[in-house]
């Protein structure tokens, strides 16, 4: 959702957002539809075996393996240019560092590809995260990180509640300028 606000930044840096994730195709189908992110391709990859695993962005001991969450941005080469991974579901970045390392490779604009799921969207959406839920939840996160931030005394972990914050107000704002 995020990057997806920042589509058009993306796109005259020539970069462009691949969503990869363990959710089947008919999951990712129904998500899209619910999501504002046109511009974003998504890539079932279920069993992590041609994108997460390569990338050291799955945990086959979660749930019988999930996606953890990362932001890479990758040069024409292949090569990494930014890499985060998120220690579990809820370890997300911002995305300035990463939009930052994509506009320093200095490559062409490109037109905003055509993104979207890769099979139908099911006619029962019900059973998908909606995008309000996450508001509500990424609110919660807010509030609950500033609370244990200011119970906590060593500064990492005062730095961890900080980041997550950060991580949630990057969100919400996301969020606000999609539906601006």
């Amino acid at each position: 959702m995020r990057l997806g606000a920042d589509a058009d930044r993306i796109h005259r840096a020539g970069g462009e957002v691949i969503a990869i994730s363990s959710d089947d195709e008919m999951r990712q189908a129904g998500m899209f539809d619910r999501w504002p992110t046109p511009h974003v391709r998504y890539v079932s990859d279920p069993d992590g075996t041609t994108y997460l695993r390569p990338l050291e962005l799955f945990d086959p001991e979660e749930r019988g393996g999930i996606g953890l969450p990362g932001l890479l941005v990758l040069d024409p080469d292949g090569e990494v240019a930014y890499r985060y991974v998120g220690r579990d579901f809820a370890d997300r970045t911002t995305d300035e560092e990463a939009l930052t390392a994509l506009e320093r490779l200095s490559l062409s604009p490109i037109e905003p590809p055509v993104g979207g799921p890769v099979a139908d969207v099911p006619d029962d959406l019900d059973r998908f995260f909606s995008p309000t839920d996450l508001v509500t939840y990424f609110k919660g996160n807010r509030f609950a990180a500033v609370a244990i931030g200011g119970r906590l005394h060593d500064s990492e972990s005062r730095a961890i509640a900080r980041e997550h914050r950060l991580m949630c107000e990057a969100t919400l704002a996301a969020w606000e300028a999609l539906n601006a």
